[in-house]
C-alpha cells in the first residue's frame, strides 16, 4: 500500500519508495521567477523541510542523472525551467544545532555542511576544524567563484535555535545574534558578501523574521516571498488535495465526516489576505490521515504532540512590570471570538520589540496561533481551530501559574470534567470556583465578565475528549459556552449559560434570582438533543455564587 509520508522530509525518499505526494512542483518554476535572495516563513510542522528537499534535488547538478526517476509524474517533469540541475547546493539545516551548547554547536554545524560540499562535489580543499567557520566560508567562495562553480544556498528553519535561545535565555539570544563579534551575524553577513561572486541564489525557511531582522540590523539580504499570494499554497494542505487523499485511499464513506473534523481541528490558515481559500497543516493532516488508513480509525489524540512546541517560557510577553498586560487581554479576547484588528501583518520587527502590542499579533500570527480574515482595510486576527484553541488555552495557564498562590491542578480539572461527561458531576465547575477564590494574586484579572468567560473557556478546552465552542448559534440564539464531544462513546455534552453580577451590585439576592431566570429562560430555547447538559452558573465578580443543571 501506498504510504503517507508523515514525519517524512527527504523528497527523493518520498518519490521513489511508494509515499503519496502532494504534487508541489508547480512552485519550482514560480521560485526561479522570483528573485534570487528569498526567504520563505510559515508555523512548524508546515511542510518547509520537504520543501527545501524538494529544491535540493532539482537544482543540484550532482542529482541530475536521477532527475527523471526523482521528478516523473510531476508538473515540473513536463515543464522544466533552464536552471534545472545547474547549481552546486550548499544546505545547512539549524534545526540540529543544541542550544545547550550552540556557540560550539553551531560552528560545527556550518564545518561539517561545508566538509560535506567538499566531499561531495570532489572539491580540493582542507576544512580545519580549529578555524572559525566564517573562514573556512569565505574560502569555500573564493574556490567556488574562481573556478564557475554557482552555488545555490538553502537553510532549513534558519531561525530555530535562535528562537529557542529567545524564549529561554535572551542574553544567550543577544551574544550570538547582535553582539559585536556574534556568530550567527557573521555568518549572514558573510552569505552577503558571498552574492557577490559564488552564491547565485538563496532560499531560507523558518518561522518568524526576527532573527534576520536582527542580524541584518533591519537591512533585507532577501526578498520574503511568505505573503504573496502566488506562494500561499506552497506547503500546507488545500481542501482540493486533501479530497484527493481521501479519494485515493477508497475512504469516500468517510468523506463528509473527514472534512468536517479537518476543517475544525486543522483548517483554516490563510497567509494572504486576498486569498479567499484557506489551508490545512500538513503534518496535521498527514497524522490524522496516516491513523485512518493504517488502522481504520481517527487518532486517540486529535492533537499530534509533535505541533505542540514549548511555548510556557513566551509567557514574558504578557508581563509587564510583573503584571498581566494587553498582550494578555488581548488573548482573552481571541479566546472570546472578540474582533482584534490589524492593519498590517509585520514581516520586518525585532525580537527585542516583541513585547509591543502590534508586533506581538504578527508574531503569534507567524507561530500560527491566529490566522487572517480581510475586512476592507484592516485584518481581523482569529484563532484557526481546536488545536490552536487548546494550545492557546495551555499558554494561558502557562501564564497565570507564575502567581505565587494559583493551584490550578489540570489533571484533576480533567478527571472531574470526565465525571460531568459520564456521571453529570458538576463538581468540574465548582472546582474552578474554589480555585479563583482561593488565588487572591488573581483576582484583579479575573473580575469582569469577559475575563470570567474566558478563563471557562481556556480551562473548559485543556482535555482531549470535547472540543469547545463558544457563542454557537442556536435556535435564533447563541450558546455562551458548548462542550460538544470529540467521539460518540463520550456520553454527555454540555451546554452553558454563564451570567454576571458586579460585586458592587447592592440588590444582590434579587439580581441573582433573575440572572437564574433569565439563564433557564435563554438555555430552553436551545434543542441539541438529550445527550446535552444544560448548566446555569453565576459568577459574582470572581466567585461562582450559583451552579445548577436545568432538567
Amino acid at each position: 500500500m501506498t504510504k503517507l509520508p508523515y514525519g517524512l522530509s527527504d523528497f527523493r525518499r518520498v518519490r521513489t519508495e511508494d509515499y503519496y505526494y502532494i504534487d508541489k512542483t508547480k512552485f519550482i518554476e514560480k521560485i526561479e521567477q522570483e528573485a534570487d535572495f528569498l526567504f520563505f516563513l510559515r508555523p512548524r510542522r508546515f511542510g518547509k523541510s520537504l520543501t527545501i528537499s524538494m529544491l535540493e534535488y532539482y537544482f543540484d547538478a550532482y542529482y541530475k542523472e536521477e532527475f527523471e526517476e526523482t521528478f516523473k509524474n510531476t508538473y515540473i517533469f513536463e515543464n522544466p525551467t533552464a536552471l534545472k540541475s545547474s547549481f552546486y547546493i550548499l544546505r545547512f539545516d539549524f534545526s540540529a544545532v543544541d542550544i545547550t551548547d550552540y556557540e560550539s554547536s553551531f560552528r560545527n554545524n556550518i564545518n561539517s555542511t561545508i566538509e560535506l560540499f567538499v566531499s561531495k562535489y570532489e572539491i580540493d580543499l582542507q576544512i580545519n576544524f580549529d578555524t572559525n567557520p566564517i573562514d573556512n566560508l569565505r574560502t569555500l567562495f573564493i574556490y567556488c567563484s574562481k573556478n564557475n562553480l554557482p552555488i545555490y544556498i538553502l537553510i532549513d528553519e534558519y531561525d530555530n535555535f535562535v528562537t529557542k535561545l529567545l524564549i529561554s535565555d535572551m542574553d544567550a539570544y543577544k551574544n550570538i545574534v547582535t553582539s559585536q563579534n556574534a556568530i550567527y551575524k557573521e555568518f549572514f553577513t558573510m552569505l552577503k558578501v558571498g552574492t557577490s561572486g559564488a552564491i547565485k541564489k538563496m532560499f531560507f525557511t523558518g518561522v518568524s523574521p526576527l532573527a534576520l531582522y536582527d542580524v541584518t540590523s533591519g537591512s533585507n539580504i532577501g526578498v520574503n516571498i511568505s505573503l504573496i499570494s502566488n506562494f500561499n499554497d506552497l506547503v500546507g494542505v488545500t481542501k482540493k488535495e486533501l479530497i484527493e487523499i481521501i479519494d485515493f485511499y477508497n475512504l469516500r464513506e468517510k468523506k463528509e465526516h473527514i472534512i468536517s473534523r479537518c476543517g475544525e481541528w486543522y483548517n483554516s490558515y490563510r497567509f494572504n489576505e486576498d486569498v479567499k481559500h484557506t489551508i490545512y497543516n500538513s503534518d496535521m493532516i498527514l497524522y490524522y490521515m496516516k491513523s485512518l488508513v493504517q488502522y481504520n480509525q481517527e487518532p486517540r489524540d486529535l492533537i499530534d504532540v509533535n505541533v505542540r512546541t514549548d511555548y510556557s517560557k513566551l509567557k514574558f510577553l504578557v508581563y509587564s512590570n510583573q503584571k498581566l498586560n494587553g498582550n494578555f487581554e488581548m488573548l482573552n479576547n481571541l479566546i472570546l471570538g472578540k474582533q482584534v484588528t490589524t492593519t498590517k501583518i509585520k514581516d520586518n520587527f525585532s525580537a527585542f520589540e516583541l513585547a509591543n502590542e502590534d508586533n506581538f499579533k504578527s508574531f503569534i500570527y507567524s507561530l500560527g496561533f491566529v490566522t487572517i480574515e480581510k475586512d476592507m482595510f484592516r485584518l481581523n486576527l482569529k484563532i484557526p481551530n481546536q488545536t490552536l484553541k487548546k494550545l492557546l488555552a495551555e499558554f494561558i495557564h502557562y501564564a497565570y501559574k507564575d502567581f505565587e498562590d494559583y493551584n490550578m491542578k489540570v489533571e484533576r480539572l480533567n478527571v472531574y470534567l470526565s465525571d460531568l461527561a459520564i456521571n453529570k458531576d458538576l463538581k468540574v465547575f465548582h472546582y474552578i470556583g474554589e480555585v479563583i477564590k482561593e488565588s487572591t494574586s488573581i483576582r484583579d484579572y479575573i473580575d469582569g465578565e469577559n475575563f470570567v468567560k474566558a478563563y471557562l473557556l481556556a480551562y473548559l478546552n485543556l482535555n482531549s475528549f470535547y472540543e469547545l465552542k463558544s457563542e454557537v448559534e442556536s435556535n435564533k440564539g447563541y450558546i455562551d459556552i458548548l462542550l460538544d464531544p470529540i467521539k460518540e462513546e463520550v456520553p454527555f455534552g454540555v451546554i452553558i449559560e454563564l451570567k454576571y453580577i458586579k460585586r458592587s451590585e447592592t440588590n444582590y439576592e434579587t439580581t441573582l434570582k433573575s440572572r437564574i431566570v433569565e439563564a433557564k429562560k435563554q438555555l430552553n430555547q436551545y434543542d441539541l438533543g438529550k445527550r446535552y447538559l444544560k448548566i446555569v452558573l453565576v459568577f459574582r465578580g470572581w466567585e461562582l455564587v450559583h451552579c445548577e443543571e436545568m432538567e
